[in-house]
């Protein structure tokens, strides 16, 4: 849903709830201290900069420029979207053959992680709109991080944990310099369209 969804606020509500599925996930396998961090860095704060990125704020006006519509205004097609699905799954097959003599991974997890992977790998490549990407990214920074556990969680808890929780402080900064970029070019177009419009009047 939240990589799916058109309408983008909803979109990002959908990955929050999304993020505290991720974290019960890891308290359900006993990871609690990836839970906690999931919730926070996962849920809390990278939903903040996704609803920041779109403007979403109590005392936030009506938005402007690309984020005027918090719809995605660029449609959908089967064949695009066939179209585009092809390279996700070529690399989802490279990735599914690396792990495969990985016997020692838990199946779910690989499963799992490869399932999210490929349909943040998807999702890349079939939107435009620079929000869904962002959105996209995260999916499969989670995809990456159920298979970096799923290899060495068991073995070694504290070496898991490690790369998760970086990959996690790295998908944060991510999202928080992608929020900041998308603000940015709206107000760069916003900026823009006003400069065209004094153009016009004063042509007038």
């Amino acid at each position: 849903m939240a990589l799916l969804d058109r309408q983008l606020v909803r979109a990002c509500a959908w990955f929050v709830v999304f993020a505290v599925s991720v974290a019960l996930t890891w308290w359900s396998m006993g990871f609690a201290w990836l839970a906690l961090l999931e919730l926070l860095l996962g849920a809390l704060l990278t939903g903040a900069f996704l609803f920041h990125a779109l403007d979403v704020k109590p005392w936030a006006g009506v938005p402007q420029g690309r984020l005027a519509r918090w719809r995605d205004p660029v449609p959908l097609t089967w064949r695009r979207g066939l179209l585009r699905l092809l390279p996700a799954l070529a690399v989802l097959a490279m990735l599914g053959m690396a792990l495969a003599n990985l016997a020692d991974a838990p199946g779910p997890l690989r499963a799992g992680g490869l399932g999210l992977i490929g349909l943040g790998l998807w999702a890349f490549a079939l939107h435009r709109h620079l929000l869904r990407r962002l959105l996209a990214f995260n999916v499969i920074g989670t995809g990456i991080f159920l298979i970096l556990m799923g290899l060495v969680g068991e073995r070694h808890p504290a070496a898991g944990h490690g790369l998760v929780v970086t990959g996690l402080l790295v998908a944060l900064l991510g999202t928080a310099l992608g929020a900041l970029l998308i603000r940015r070019l709206s107000a760069l177009e916003v900026r823009s369209a006003h400069g065209a419009a004094g153009a016009e009047r004063g042509g007038a």
